[in-house]
């Protein structure tokens, strides 16, 4: 569900390393006590002296080419192995010439369509010309299993299907759960004995003016259907209007603009390992080819390969996960390339420790930022780094966005300190859950506050910290317990590579807390002192009375979010046996 939108630091790195390192050690073990503080409740909003620019009411896809179009032959995206790309000219002349070809084809203004592709150089072509087309556009991971595409399908009532040449079976293994009359077509990304290539309708000569016939309603029409991660569950369609996409867009333009010539260094060359499908990559792709800059695609992460390609394409800005953000911290491969082109990179998608923050600016002598947003919000909410920064927050409130902190149990408005859930409204939200009004209207309320259900609080600086999910909120007693502030306790410990906390059924106490734990390779580690040490630091009932369990790795969906689910109802083997240190 939650994404991060990454941003640059400023300048001054080492400045902020020797401030934050101490408050980092505060953030990790949870925040200030002084959280339970009572105080005014407010509303945080933008600051800045520059009014906010109008949101333009138009179709995204032409929005996009009315800016890209004074680019000219510049690169807009390359394969970072093949090295085989498109221009900006290429993107002007063939994002119409498609939309017409599917329009031919049958396609029309209010129709979905699944793209199913890894990060490809095609993806920004087919994408925007769906959206050009007047259609949805329903970008799916390639991550799914048959079922879970099925159910993408079904519920996004899609009859037409673009997919890569490497998922053919996983859509026909989808299509097979299906009624045979689902899908009345589909195209495939590459070559195919069965299906024709979506590249024979970019070919064709066609006419384009009729796609100005195209009507759409920009608050209402949706442009883009992306669906949730589904960590708990099946994912959840996410219907975004045209006039989300804009916004978002709009508020990475405005943010670029107030960043100057060290945010247009920055997005010169950007290296997109994150999948675009996904909403941080996405933006991240939007937002760099807005700026006319290069985006190079990279389907898979490959450590060899990731800091090959930053130092053949000289890129600018590196956005991660936190994985990968944590491997680049502690590799000494990183000793073997030129990465001195990059002048910052990003983590999103999911929390990032601040110890990791703190080593991959210390090894590099580069900022690492780190951004807040949901699928749901389409834009992000905050972002660390613009005005200021400090370790462990996710950053101060962005344009187009108003941000409350309420109380979980009354819904009252708190003030700096008090933690609650995190709720924002604004123009980026979105028009709902698709065939899920219940969900939505759990989701949004009445006054368009949408509740993200993520913990936090905010300082007297206006700075969004975060401390859990709601729902992963373990009760003890009737007591609610933060799987993370444990988590934080155990990867303190030298010996653990990885922690998750969940909480496990129990007779006496309802919910016990249990850590599933991944060793470091070749290290054995002791449960018991494990307990013992997250004992001498929580109260009585946030012990780990669920035990400690040892486990080879932890189940993670394709932006590396641990999936807690998995671990209660199929928990990894343990790891490889190691004589104890």
């Amino acid at each position: 569900m939650i994404w991060r939108k990454d941003v640059i630091l400023p300048m001054g790195t080492r400045r902020i390393l020797r401030t934050q390192e101490t408050a980092m050690l505060d953030s990790e073990s949870g925040g200030k006590d002084a959280k339970d503080t009572k105080k005014e409740g407010r509303i945080l909003t933008f600051n800045n002296e520059d009014p906010l620019p109008p949101i333009d009411e138009t179709n995204f896809a032409s929005y996009v080419l009315n800016i890209i179009k004074n680019y000219g032959n510049e690169v807009a995206v390359a394969d970072s192995r093949t090295g085989k790309h498109h221009t900006y000219n290429d993107l002007k002349q063939l994002v119409p010439q498609l939309a017409s070809g599917l329009v031919s084809a049958g396609v029309g203004k209010g129709d979905s369509v699944c793209l199913l592709t890894t990060n490809h150089i095609d993806y920004p072509i087919i994408m925007l010309a769906i959206i050009y087309a007047g259609a949805c556009c329903v970008p799916a991971s390639t991550s799914y299993s048959a079922r879970e595409l099925a159910h993408v399908i079904q519920i996004s009532k899609l009859r037409w299907v673009v997919c890569h040449e490497d998922y053919t079976k996983r859509a026909e293994e989808a299509m097979a759960l299906l009624d045979p009359r689902t899908i009345r077509k589909t195209w495939v990304i590459g070559e195919s004995s069965t299906y024709p290539s979506i590249g024979t309708l970019m070919r064709r000569k066609v006419d384009v003016a009729h796609l100005e016939d195209i009507k759409i309603d920009p608050w209402k029409d949706v442009a883009q259907l992306p669906f949730s991660s589904g960590t708990t569950g099946l994912p959840k369609g996410v219907m975004l209007s045209h006039r989300n996409l804009v916004t978002a867009a709009s508020q990475g333009r405005f943010l670029a603009y107030l960043g100057g010539d060290a945010s247009k260094a920055m997005l010169q060359r950007c290296l997109l390992v994150v999948p675009v499908c996904h909403s941080y990559g996405h933006l991240t792709m939007i937002n760099i080819l807005l700026r006319g800059g290069l985006v190079v695609l990279m389907e898979k992460f490959s450590p060899e390969h990731y800091l090959e390609s930053i130092q053949k394409y000289k890129i600018t800005y590196a956005p991660v996960v936190p994985h990968i953000a944590k491997f680049l911290s502690e590799t000494p491969m990183m000793d073997k390339y030129d990465i001195s082109s990059v002048l910052a990179f990003g983590s999103g998608s999911s929390p990032l420790p601040a110890s990791t923050a703190v080593n991959i600016m210390q090894r590099t002598n580069r900022g690492i930022g780190e951004g807040y947003g949901l699928t749901e919000t389409c834009a992000p909410i905050a972002v660390n780094g613009r005005g200021g920064y400090k370790v462990g927050a996710t950053g101060r409130v962005l344009p187009y966005v108003e941000l409350k902190i309420v109380d979980v149990e009354t819904g009252e408005m708190l003030g700096e300190n008090a933690e609650g859930e995190v709720c924002v409204r604004g123009p980026a939200i979105m028009i709902g859950y698709v065939g899920n009004p219940e969900a939505t209207s759990k989701t949004i309320d009445e006054e368009g506050w949408l509740h993200t259900g993520d913990l936090g609080y905010f300082d007297d600086e206006e700075f969004l910290f975060l401390t859990d999910r709601m729902k992963d909120l373990i009760k003890v007693k009737g007591f609610q317990v933060s799987p993370s502030e444990l988590e934080k306790i155990i990867l303190t410990e030298k010996g653990v590579a990885e922690a998750a906390v969940v909480g496990v059924q129990n007779d006496r106490t309802g919910e016990a807390p249990r850590a599933y734990v991944v060793p470091r390779p070749g290290v054995a580690l002791d449960g018991e002192y494990l307990q013992k040490k997250v004992a001498e630091q929580v109260a009585p009932y946030k012990q780990l009375s669920g035990g400690v369990q040892f486990v080879a790795w932890l189940p993670k969906n394709h932006l590396g979010k641990v999936v807690k689910k998995k671990l209660k109802t199929d928990p990894p083997p343990p790891p490889n046996p190691v004589s104890k240190l």
